[in-house]
């Protein structure tokens, strides 16, 4: 087990660490060494590594990590929130998203590019179908489509996640009522599935992967219901019974591998993952992960 999925696991049960022991933890972890050896000036690079970094405890002490955080904070960081390309012209709100999610964890949660972030889901993402969003100068098209008849499932998720993360860091009372919203939502659809006819929402949607990637998942989704304690709702029990049909002897085995410049994976998916069994347990046995 890697040295890193130790010092996560000795953090969950309660141990105390300080932050000298951890960093020396994270000095003999292969994959911290994997995150941190090599770096791209890049916006998709920054994206993926600070969020696989953010998934390390104590990971927001490394050199290389407040120098990420410092790029993102630079280069892809604007008044409205995250933007691949720091203006209007790339911004989507499923990046924006996963920035703000990253950077709770990271500690940055009273940043204020973070809370430029948190407010644009408050005041433009919508938590239901039917409304529509355009605002001057932003082209939601450009993919596909944040915005028709329904929001966009990926990025509604992940700001329903954002919201999650940005409250549990802050308390704000002022993004509750958004929030509240979003799990509705995402309970409305079994977490994973479509209204018309039961069919999972996206590609990927039930795939097994750690961390996460542009392509929302069902590790994602328990994780978030598991942490907001949603898991003893009955429309959560679809995605529990799958994952329950996916699990191996030993736990569950990464099927897929998601590519683009700066992504890696926890697990090498030959074999059941420590990583995303360690995720996937928690969130099931109703704990914080």
């Amino acid at each position: 087990m890697d040295k890193a999925l130790e010092l996560k696991i000795s953090i969950d049960n309660g141990l105390s660490i300080s932050r000298s022991e951890a960093l020396q933890l994270l000095a003999q972890s292969e994959l911290v060494k994997k995150l941190t050896r090599d770096w791209s000036d890049d916006p998709l690079f920054y994206v993926w590594r600070l969020i696989a970094l953010s998934e390390i405890p104590f990971a927001r002490h490394l050199e290389y990590t407040c120098r990420l955080i410092d790029r993102v904070f630079e280069k892809l960081a604007t008044p409205f929130g995250f933007s691949l390309s720091g203006d209007e012209k790339y911004f989507l709100p499923c990046y924006n998203a996963m920035l703000v999610s990253a950077m709770c964890r990271l500690g940055q949660s009273r940043a204020e590019n973070v809370l430029n972030g948190v407010e644009w889901i408050t005041t433009y993402q919508p938590m239901e179908r039917g409304l529509s969003v355009s605002i001057p100068k932003f082209n939601f098209d450009r993919f596909g489509g944040c915005f028709k008849r329904a929001p966009c499932y990926i990025g509604t998720a992940k700001s329903v996640f954002a919201l999650f993360s940005y409250w549990e860091a802050t308390g704000d009372a002022g993004v509750k009522e958004k929030l509240e919203q979003g799990k509705e939502y995402l309970l409305e659809h079994e977490l994973v599935r479509r209204l018309s006819d039961g069919t999972p929402i996206t590609r990927h949607i039930m795939d097994i992967s750690f961390p996460e990637s542009y392509h929302l998942n069902i590790v994602e989704l328990i994780r978030f219901a598991g942490n907001a304690s949603l898991l003893d709702d009955p429309r959560s029990q679809y995605a529990i019974r799958y994952l329950e049909t996916k699990r191996r002897k030993s736990g569950w085995k990464t099927d897929f591998r998601y590519k683009s410049n700066g992504y890696t994976t926890f697990d090498d998916g030959r074999k059941p993952g420590d990583w995303v069994t360690y995720m996937i347990n928690q969130a099931l046995n109703g704990r914080s992960c």
